[in-house]
């Protein structure tokens, strides 16, 4: 019999976070998608627009599209024109930051994390709308970072200026993460491997440069030479360790070959010291023995652990009895209330809200992990 949970995420994805973000975080006015919404799915006048907020949002309508639900075409279709119009750069390629609520440039700046998101976006919309330009755009986009933001000694700076001047003082491998499923989706898209090519060099960065095999820990902040920063190298967020996880077998999947040893490293990690011993969920931030750093705890490392369960589940590897299940139980207890309109974004240690308001940027975890879900344990397709 399948657990009750398993069959209620993909449902609450389906039911209510597709129109939610068709509906709601879609801006009628003005075009593209709104920053944040308050508690009872209101925009939220903030006067801004990140480009990674319009990505995430255009990554969920394309994805449900992809899986039969095509209401948010129109939405998708709006979404993309108002990426085009207000966050590419003509005049010196790459994509801006952020954008007014009207759509003018705001932030100029070129940042790595935010252009990984239009690489995954543009992969998605090609698959599921065969937007027109999409994979061209992808390819321009691409070409575009390496040559401007590459590094000699392997990854990505963090940020250029608006002419791509670059900024060296903090590398971290978040937006090398990112890259990696954007490769992932971009290969999906087309089948051209050199989209798999790109991704073996960010595993081997995860090998050489991220990992620290001595405590069986994910680094997050470096200095230009990849040595641990000196003010946050100490830093490790359990949410990053389950991703990793969830995307070594994603990427032995598409590639047929074993699984990464470091996965289960990353798995034993993130469960052992991730999840706070009193109140359940998984902490913020911790150091590189387990210590709790920052003890709030914010919804996303719930998503993400529940991808990593569920491929685990998949591939056979060993997991707590009653997982992921138990898990998807909790994120309904804490943080999806089925009876209101969306989520709570952060909790404190003692499970009480501390913030309410909806960011633009978490339907895209809430719909990954639920799609995980779907496909890996057959359910939430009727």
């Amino acid at each position: 019999m399948t657990p009750p949970a398993l069959e209620a995420y993909p449902r609450y994805a389906r039911e209510r976070l597709v129109p939610l973000c068709r509906d709601r975080f879609l801006d009628s006015v003005f075009g593209g998608f709104h920053e944040q919404l308050d508690a009872r799915g209101e925009p939220l006048p903030l006067g801004t627009k990140r480009l990674i907020v319009q990505c995430r949002q255009l990554y969920v309508l394309s994805h449900a599209a992809l899986l039969g639900d095509r209401s948010g075409a129109s939405a998708a279709e709006r979404g993309f024109a108002f990426l085009n119009a207000s966050y590419r750069d003509p005049a010196n390629g790459g994509w801006f930051f952020r954008a007014s609520a009207n759509g003018e440039p705001s932030d100029r700046t070129k940042d790595t994390y935010a252009h990984a998101f239009v690489l995954f976006a543009l992969a998605y919309l090609s698959r599921a709308f065969s937007m027109p330009d999409a994979m061209e755009l992808a390819r321009t986009t691409y070409d575009a970072m390496k040559t401007r933001l590459g590094a000699p000694d392997g990854g990505f700076w963090d940020a250029g200026s608006e002419t791509w001047d670059l900024d060296k003082r903090v590398r971290r491998q978040n937006p090398h993460m990112h890259l990696l499923e954007a490769f992932h989706a971009l290969y999906e898209t087309n089948g051209d491997t050199a989209w798999l090519v790109e991704a073996e060099t960010l595993l081997e960065l995860l090998r050489t440069r991220f990992f620290d095999p001595a405590t069986g820990t994910l680094g997050e902040f470096f200095d230009a030479d990849w040595r641990p920063d000196p003010e946050r190298g100490h830093i490790i967020e359990a949410g990053h360790h389950f991703e990793w996880v969830w995307l070594l077998h994603r990427h032995a999947t598409l590639t047929g070959r074993p699984v990464d040893p470091i996965a289960d490293l990353l798995f034993a990690t993130a469960e052992r010291h991730g999840f706070d011993p009193e109140y359940g969920g998984i902490n913020d931030q911790m150091d590189r023995s387990g210590a709790p750093v920052l003890t709030t705890r914010r919804i996303w490392p719930m998503t993400e652990a529940v991808k990593a369960y569920a491929v685990r589940a998949e591939t056979g590897s060993p997991l707590r009895p009653g997982e992921p299940a138990r898990l998807i139980e909790r994120l309904f207890t804490d943080y999806i209330r089925p009876a209101q309109l969306g989520w709570i974004e952060t909790l404190t240690r003692e499970s009480a809200p501390a913030l309410t308001n909806m960011p633009g940027s978490t339907p895209y975890h809430l719909f990954l992990a639920a799609s995980e879900v779907a496909r890996v344990f057959r359910v939430g397709s009727g």
